[in-house]
């Protein structure tokens, strides 16, 4: 089993896929999982490994999914007396499977560096390069007849900008430093991917010139609402390498917290509307392949449930036998909450 999640783990990292960790570390008996029983679980809900069967597995999947988006560890404790106690890092369950043992599991995200894309030769690309890959990201340079030495440090150089070799757009930042160099095409290819961050290094009007071409060439207004423009962290910059500086710094706090934001003041004529991104493929692959027990709140796998109930025309899966039986004594409270 080692050997088969050793080389999961490294097929993951070639892929630049975010993954989590659960490992059994404490255990009173009765349960199936032990000490030291250990599963990979992808974005997808998908689980390699084992830590444990019925309510144990759909917690861990649970919980693991939360903590690659968060990014951030967590302990679970699952046991029959269950708990309310809750932190950032630590949650208690009620083990509703009839084993009634006690397990905890710890849960880590492992996140690859992500790859950065640049688009264009300008300067400030080559002071962009040279910082991430000083800070381990995987730089791919993009642009028309490029001179390859320009770009030393960088893991690929191309001399034409297509996004269609991209691999995984969950760890991708794109940033279009092209300054003036076919700007409208690069961002606009960049906006067809579905990369969740794209920048454009421009001026506050040169940004609404492009947004404003950007919805005239019939990119959706979403869409187009989450280019980063002016991109960047707002501290004063004015040399290229201190640009780079505060473009690198966003990613990075883009990349670790989620919560980067442009420069553009909220109260600027125009600006647009932050906007809720789309469901990842990983996520939509997850809805359809798991069904959220309504008395636990865990996922179920609607290909191998413990048992199956049809209420008013709806199937319903249950990970054990007391999640079910407490769902037949009142199923209209938990179908309705």
């Amino acid at each position: 089993m080692f050997n088969e999640l050793a080389l999961q783990i490294e097929k993951q990292l070639a892929q630049g896929s975010n993954f989590a960790i659960a490992q059994v570390v404490d255990r009173i008996a009765p349960s199936s999982g032990k000490v030291g029983d250990k599963a990979l679980i992808l974005e997808s809900g998908e689980l390699i490994g084992w830590i444990g069967g019925g309510c144990v597995r759909g917690i861990v999947i649970k919980e693991a999914i939360e903590v690659i988006k968060t990014k951030r560890y967590r302990r679970v404790r699952i046991s029959p007396e269950g708990g309310t106690r809750e932190t950032a890092n630590y949650k208690e369950y009620v083990m509703s499977c009839q084993s009634k043992g006690t397990l905890e599991v710890m849960i880590e995200p492992v996140l690859p560096q992500p790859e950065l894309v640049l688009v264009g030769k300008s300067n400030i690309a080559r002071k962009l390069s040279q910082l991430a890959a000083a800070a381990d990201f995987r730089v791919t340079v993009m642009a028309n007849a490029i001179d390859h030495q320009m770009f030393p440090t960088a893991y690929r150089v191309a001399n034409e900008v297509d996004f269609s070799a991209l691999k995984n757009s969950t760890n991708t930042y794109i940033i279009v430093t092209t300054q003036g160099e076919n700007d409208d095409v690069s961002v606009k290819k960049a906006l067809e991917t579905s990369v969740r961050y794209v920048g454009f290094v421009a001026s506050k009007k040169k940004a609404e010139d492009m947004r404003t071409y950007l919805t005239s060439a019939g990119l959706p207004k979403a869409r187009v609402a989450e280019l980063k423009s002016p991109v960047g962290l707002d501290i004063n910059a004015k040399l290229a390498s201190e640009v780079a500086i505060s473009i690198l710094a966003e990613v990075i706090d883009h990349f670790r917290n989620g919560n980067a934001v442009a420069n553009m003041p909220v109260h600027q004529e125009n600006a647009p509307i932050p906007v809720e991104a789309a469901p990842s493929p990983s996520e939509t692959k997850f809805a359809e392949e798991y069904y959220i027990n309504p008395v636990c709140q865990v996922p179920v796998s609607k290909s191998n449930p413990k048992h199956i109930v049809e209420y008013q025309g709806e199937k319903v899966y249950f990970c054990c036998d007391g999640c079910k039986v407490s769902f037949e004594k009142n199923p209209g409270q938990y179908m309705k909450s």
